[in-house]
């Protein structure tokens, strides 16, 4: 498993835009693991807030940063760096920081159609926290202690082509609860917390969320 680093340059038309839509960014950082025909393999992402743009990308595979420096020069604030992460240092009941982006969701009936169920964002602070708590018990992790630094709607626009793939593409609003939670956890199974740290922890991973990233206590 593999993290880089990225830091944007927000003089570059192509990096203010893949900042201001999740779907833009995930097709842009595709380039680095896939040609345009092909189906990339499944990665998590972040974008962290700071004075410099910065994007945190873990994969399965190795990434191939040029191939997306040269279909967009001055994508770059700095050259992308990129490490393997070690995980044979973990173990049952140790104690971790972490910072994790997440869509917290519960499904439940449309009151507007009751046979069909739907996905909703969970708003209220202890919903949210409440939801961590499961994610761990499957997880294979107990939170200790966690709080919820931000939480908040974001909207943007998915663009879609019309069902026979003729005139304009259409824009399909999209919003999703973002929370992002920093805190402290306990390592309960280090098999199924493993999983966890590749796989990522809730819905929308593709658009910024999911990847729980970890560091020592």
């Amino acid at each position: 498993m593999y993290l880089s680093r990225l830091l944007l340059d927000p003089r570059s038309k192509q990096a203010r835009t893949d900042l201001a839509n999740p779907y833009q960014m995930h097709a842009t950082l595709c380039r680095a693991f896939a040609e345009p025909d092909q189906t990339p393999p499944r990665f998590l992402w972040r974008a962290e807030e700071g004075k410099t743009p910065t994007v945190l990308v873990q994969s399965l595979e190795t990434p191939n940063w040029e191939k997306l420096l040269q279909r967009f020069p001055g994508y770059f604030a700095q050259a992308p760096q990129y490490k393997p992460v070690p995980l044979e240092h973990l173990q049952p009941g140790q104690v971790l920081r972490f910072r994790l982006r997440a869509n917290p969701t519960v499904t439940r009936r449309d009151p507007h159609n009751p046979t069909k169920r739907k996905r909703y964002g969970l708003r209220s602070v202890e919903e949210q926290l409440e939801w961590l708590r499961r994610q761990g018990t499957s997880g294979g992790f107990s939170v200790l202690g966690a709080m919820v630094v931000q939480s908040e709607k974001v909207r943007f626009y998915k663009h879609s082509k019309n069902a026979d793939e003729s005139g304009p593409s259409e824009a399909l609003p999209i919003v999703l609860q973002s929370v992002l939670y920093e805190g402290h956890l306990k390592i309960a199974d280090l098999e199924a917390f493993q999983q966890t740290l590749a796989a990522g922890l809730g819905h929308a991973k593709a658009l910024g969320f999911g990847l729980l990233s970890i560091g020592k206590g």
